[in-house]
């Protein structure tokens, strides 16, 4: 079975860098591992049945997961409901970590990263899932992200995780 930590949070909140520092641990401890980021699957045009393609995530990790030859996968992926992350990575032993920051930081971060047209969107989804998650949360454990440093943020989860 293999163990996978889904970093979760809103736009803005650092689970790409977080899960990258996360593999910088582990490497550093010589524990294997392996590292899929479903936004850097980027496609269109999504089906109306699957606006955040799922599907195809999915069908890239079966591939993807087998030829990594590692018991340990990291994934940052927006999670709305903890059954879309288990249909995702069916038979996992699943920990799902949800990053928070304050919504000045984020929207600040957000500002920083997010150049173009998709700034308003961004913005708003920020918003929309920290919302989400207050009334229906998906995760094991809450971490703050707010004023500290990447590495501490790493380190913690892969902690509070039991994988070090």
């Amino acid at each position: 079975m293999t163990a996978v930590i889904v970093v979760t949070g809103p736009v803005g909140v650092g689970k790409t860098s977080v899960a990258w520092e996360m593999t910088e641990v582990l490497d550093e401890r010589g524990l294997p591992f392996g590292f899929f980021d479903p936004d850097a699957i980027h496609f269109r045009p999504v089906p109306d049945d699957d606006p955040f393609g799922y599907r195809v995530w999915s069908a890239a990790l079966a591939t993807a997961l087998p030829l990594m030859a590692a018991d340990r996968l990291l994934v940052p992926l927006v999670v709305e409901q903890r059954e879309a992350a288990e249909r995702l990575l069916p038979g996992a032993e699943l920990t799902i970590v949800r990053l928070t920051a304050a919504p000045g930081t984020l929207d600040e971060r957000i500002r920083r990263r997010e150049l173009g047209a998709g700034l308003e969107w961004h913005l708003r989804r920020a918003r929309e899932l920290d919302a989400h998650w207050r009334e229906n949360p998906v995760e094991d454990f809450v971490v703050d992200t707010e004023g500290r440093a990447i590495r501490d943020l790493a380190v913690e989860v892969l902690t509070r995780s039991g994988w070090i």
